[in-house]
């Protein structure tokens, strides 16, 4: 995968400005309210599945997993399809995401975010008619990444950047974790990102989509958990 790997930079060149998108969308400072949501790790901590940092290593871990069958390879065709300016498939794989959003919290953190994100892009001066009617969150990722002049491979590999550091900082909000131990993860996990991006991009269609029960049950169980933070 050449274009992940190739790290050579140069201030007057197309790569300065991949850097500079990918920066940009992949920010916590971004507003879409990417960090009001768990996706279920709230509730794994809450119900003792996920105790300390070995644990919580496992659990990423497994999650990636998840991510590369579903999320990035959907993510990588919702680009290719906008890029053709497909229509149809857009809507299809936006409606395969949405579908593959087995409760109703990570359904709505999935519909929050895209709304976000249109309501950013719309801010900017940036059409949004190409999306389908209710798009899944990638889907305005996509086309944000478009917009913002960035490769497929790095929107992916940016936006899996920003969902650990966004589980780790969830983790560091509800566990006795600390920053040095939140840094050990990163650096420990940052080569798995790759690995599932590398993954990802070999399925077919016929391979995607791989459901994750513990974070599906963590999810049902927080919808009624008595107090919490984040709302998935």
């Amino acid at each position: 995968m050449n274009t992940v790997m190739d790290t050579t930079m140069t201030t007057d060149g197309s790569q300065a400005g991949q850097l500079l998108a990918l920066l940009h969308l992949s920010s916590p400072a971004l507003p879409i309210g990417a960090f009001a949501y768990s996706s279920g790790l709230e509730s794994a901590i809450e119900l003792g599945w996920v105790k300390d940092e070995a644990c919580l290593q496992d659990w990423l871990s497994g999650m990636l997993r998840g991510l590369a069958y579903l999320d990035i390879p959907v993510l990588l065709r919702l680009a290719a399809a906008g890029e053709r300016q497909d229509s149809v498939q857009l809507g299809y794989w936006s409606d395969f995401l949405r579908a593959s959003r087995e409760t109703r919290e990570l359904l709505f953190e999935d519909e929050q975010q895209a709304r976000a994100l249109i309501r950013l892009l719309k801010g900017q001066g940036l059409a949004v008619s190409a999306l389908p009617p209710q798009p899944a969150f990638m889907a305005v990722y996509s086309l944000a990444a478009r917009h913002w002049g960035l490769d497929p491979q790095w929107a992916a590999l940016g936006w899996l950047w920003g969902w650990l550091e966004n589980q780790l900082s969830v983790a560091s909000k509800t566990l006795p974790l600390g920053q040095t131990a939140a840094q050990r993860l990163l650096l420990a996990l940052k080569p798995a990102l790759i690995e599932h991006l590398q993954l990802a991009e070999t399925l077919d269609d016929e391979q995607l989509g791989l459901s994750l029960p513990g974070q599906v049950h963590a999810s049902c169980l927080h919808e009624t958990q008595y107090s919490r933070l984040f709302r998935s």
